[in-house]
């Protein structure tokens, strides 16, 4: 089905999974399973609602590089995704306003982001990766917020949010020839390319630092470690200027360090 499709549900699923962990480290998931399928859905359909917005500002460029997307193919008209966009975000408010009013404060905002991110900030430098750092992180303290708000859900989102702003800056420069062939002003092409793996470096190093002030326990501990040796071995790749596996020791840390946050949050 199009309007599926043009969601992204595979993306939308981890984002609503990330919200339970957030959830489940409040110790509150067990005991609120009808909060739970209510943070599951209100995620899920908010970040349906982003990936459809951006397919929309993107149709022309997708028009050339991908063509056999929903919008440029012709199986789902502009205007058809944007309204199907705006449904999904007043679907995933509402459901968010019966949680709480602090979950439906957050749910506005990050409809707010998502929709400035696809119109404006994707073409500024460091802007649209810093908006999609918080939108990563955020998605963990939406479950805090749905249970019993604490300092390690505020750890998670932190912890998240830099590792997807140093994944995002590596992007970017695994990006760049490309980039600059179409004029595209990101934060590479306006500061370098050995500045931004500087600075995706110490992102990754501030997130493995700050991840041991996590108290999940003993069992999140050797699990966060696990994950901090794929993101050291990405910094190695970073310093050598090899983007391409960098990125992809990230992705491997990144998914670690979600089985680490899992793995606190339940034992």
């Amino acid at each position: 089905m199009i309007l599926l499709e043009i969601m992204r549900p595979a993306n939308c699923v981890m984002a609503g999974v990330a919200a339970l962990i957030g959830m489940m480290a409040s110790g509150a998931l067990l005991h609120s399973l009808s909060v739970a399928v209510m943070v599951f859905f209100a995620v899920f359909l908010i970040t349906g609602g982003g990936n459809a917005i951006n397919d929309y500002f993107d149709r022309e460029i997708d028009a050339v590089n991908r063509p056999d997307r929903p919008i440029p193919s012709g199986r789902i008209s502009p205007r058809a995704a944007l309204m199907w966009s705006v449904t999904l975000f007043v679907a995933g408010c509402v459901i968010s306003g019966l949680i709480n009013q602090s979950c439906l404060a957050l749910a506005v905002l990050n409809s707010f982001v998502l929709i400035v991110y696809a119109a404006r900030l994707k073409g500024m430098p460091a802007a649209g990766n810093i908006a999609v750092s918080y939108l990563t992180g955020s998605t963990f303290l939406f479950g805090g917020l749905a249970a019993m708000p604490s300092s390690i859900t505020a750890f998670l989102s932190v912890l998240s949010a830099l590792a997807t702003l140093s994944r995002e800056i590596v992007k970017d420069i695994e990006d760049l020839p490309g980039d600059l062939a179409h004029g595209a002003k990101t934060l590479p092409a306006f500061i370098g390319e050995r500045m931004s793996f500087l600075t995706a470096s110490l992102a990754l190093i501030m997130a493995i630092m700050l991840s041991y002030l996590v108290p999940l326990g003993i069992e999140y501990m050797v699990a966060v470690s696990t994950a901090n040796i794929a993101f050291l071995a990405s910094i190695n790749r970073m310093l050598r200027g090899d983007a391409s596996r960098s990125q992809r020791w990230i992705k491997i840390g990144m998914a670690l360090a979600l089985v680490a946050f899992l793995l606190g949050s339940l034992l």
